[in-house]
């Protein structure tokens, strides 16, 4: 999709169009009773109440950074700020901060065994009906990897935006980790190709849809470029960045957001996931039992054609590259 077709879809007629659509083909879902539709209806007007986005480029450090923030949350009201493995997710006890902008939130739609990612939502609803969780905060935030105009809510315009991006090479060689990672643990990833070749091997690249995740992530940055350029209140946030300084980046995000989370908590709560820490929580101190943090060295698993096969693609269709440039810049580690 060219940058003028995306910047189209991003605004109106398009954008308005395909949410009456979504709606449309949401209301006629067999699957959902009326008062899920009901439900959903009246979540894409309200949006719940919820006026926080996390809009974040997949396999950018969002999960890691949403456990630092709940944390932290958590440390502010006087918990214990500790956190569990699960299910190949890092679980707050006190619970998520965040859910999810689509159908899955109104319609209570969950299902954490084809969509893992959303287990922390999963679990922080069970903790809330067993009444497990010492703090149950209502979520604050919500969470996507979409690209803005595959968002349905009518309050878009009106959100607290913040937007994290990762160089694209950067996130690629970490999907494409982590699919071999879920491959070795006898798991069949999200984006696992059946159509290849079977059993999967070296021979096709292990069922990975190259070209499908670098266009979805060419479209992610030249969606969110868009809106970061028009949006009243959106700003930008790198990984890089929030890696290098996670308490004072993250006081800076949940600042924006209205959160008023003290330095402190954030300190703390950032020195708990370390990855040396979260080594520590899991299973026999196996770096192989999660897809949910590495532990390699950067630019270890990305080979020069596919290097290569990314240039090719963002150099054709990348608009909006935030600094990132063509080129990768991996930071090799001897």
């Amino acid at each position: 999709m060219s940058d003028i077709a995306t910047q189209r879809r991003n605004r109106f007629p398009a954008k308005h169009a395909w949410d009456a659509l979504a709606l449309g083909r949401m209301a006629a879902r067999r699957d959902f009773t009326a008062a899920q539709k009901l439900a959903c209806a009246r979540f894409y007007i309200t949006a719940g109440g919820i006026r926080n986005l996390y809009a974040t480029l997949t396999r950018s450090g969002s999960h890691w950074s949403l456990l630092g923030i709940a944390i932290a949350r958590d440390l502010a009201v006087g918990g214990d700020g500790e956190y569990d493995f699960k299910g190949d997710a890092w679980i707050p006890r006190a619970g998520a901060v965040y859910t999810k902008l689509d159908w899955r939130e109104p319609a209570r739609a969950w299902d954490a065994d084809a969509d893992p990612a959303i287990l922390s939502i999963t679990e922080t609803i069970r903790m809330a009906a067993d009444g497990q969780a010492s703090v149950m905060p209502r979520p604050v935030m919500f969470h996507t990897h979409l690209s803005y105009f595959r968002l349905r809510a009518a309050r878009l315009g009106r959100m607290n935006i913040a937007v994290m991006l990762r160089s694209i090479y950067d996130s690629m060689e970490s999907k494409y980790h982590k699919h071999r990672t879920l491959l070795g643990m006898g798991v069949r990833p999200s984006e696992y190709l059946p159509g290849a070749a079977d059993p999967a091997g070296p021979e096709n690249d292990y069922n990975f849809p190259w070209a499908q995740l670098v266009d979805d992530a060419i479209e992610f940055y030249n969606s969110w470029g868009d809106i970061l350029q028009r949006h009243p209140s959106a700003r930008l946030f790198r990984y890089d960045d929030l890696m290098a300084a996670p308490a004072d980046t993250h006081k800076q995000l949940t600042d924006f957001w209205g959160l008023n989370l003290p330095i402190d908590c954030l300190e703390e709560a950032f020195s708990r996931i370390t990855k040396d820490e979260m080594k520590k929580k899991l299973p026999a101190a196996d770096p192989n039992s999660t897809s949910r943090v590495a532990f390699r060295a950067q630019g270890a698993t990305l080979t020069d054609d596919r290097v290569a096969f990314i240039r090719e693609r963002i150099g054709r269709r990348l608009q909006h590259d935030f600094g990132y440039g063509l080129d990768w810049r991996p930071r090799k580690v001897a």
